[in-house]
């Protein structure tokens, strides 16, 4: 009769930062700075995005929303820096992408992935272009999310017409925190014009 028991092991962990040698560069995370030229803000588009007041958080090379789930810290933004975006309308495009995705559970939003990857970009350009930010030439994310997209429109040709109006609403949304309300004309002036 063979008898079998657990026992404890030891072994010992160091910071990669704390350990010297050529053979551990491989491991070793290098902040790689992607842009050829300086990022400048584009102002309306700051302005826009600091209004709404998101727990933005910098750092990593991954974009993406974290929704709130219980026992997990969530309710935030994940970007990378600013630099590592090869231009800044690219950097903005990734921001409002996001910015519309946190704006779904604050509008009462909900769909599938594919239905919210396409209702975010959609949202995106349209408040690109309200922002006055050049759209990004760079289409390797529409490339990536396309056959979701065209699964969608495949069930349901009105599919593009509702997920327009759902973009539409949340790009109101994250760029109503910062526009100012027009004033209603008096009935004076009402009257003069």
């Amino acid at each position: 009769m063979t008898k079998s028991f657990g026992f404890l092991k030891q072994y010992h962990l160091f910071n990669l930062d704390q350990v010297e040698g050529e053979c551990l560069d491989h491991l070793r995370v290098v902040e790689t700075i992607v842009s050829n030229c300086d990022f400048v803000d584009f102002e309306p588009a700051e302005e826009a995005i600091k209004a709404t007041g998101a727990d933005i958080r910098f750092g990593g090379d991954r974009a993406f929303y974290r929704p709130p789930i219980i026992g997990y810290d969530g309710d935030f933004i994940q970007m990378p820096n600013k630099q590592t975006f090869v231009a800044p309308k690219e950097f903005y495009a990734t921001a409002l992408h996001e910015l519309m995705h946190w704006s779904e559970r604050r509008v009462g939003w909900t769909g599938s992935y594919g239905e919210g990857e396409l209702r975010a970009e959609i949202g995106a350009c349209y408040s690109l272009s309200e922002l006055g930010v050049p759209q990004s030439d760079d289409l390797t994310n529409h490339h990536a999310y396309l056959e979701n997209w065209l699964a969608a429109l495949r069930s349901d040709p009105r599919f593009i017409f509702a997920a327009s109006s759902e973009a539409s609403k949340a790009a109101d949304y994250v760029l109503s925190f910062n526009r100012t309300p027009k004033e209603e004309p008096t009935s004076e002036e009402l009257v003069a014009s």
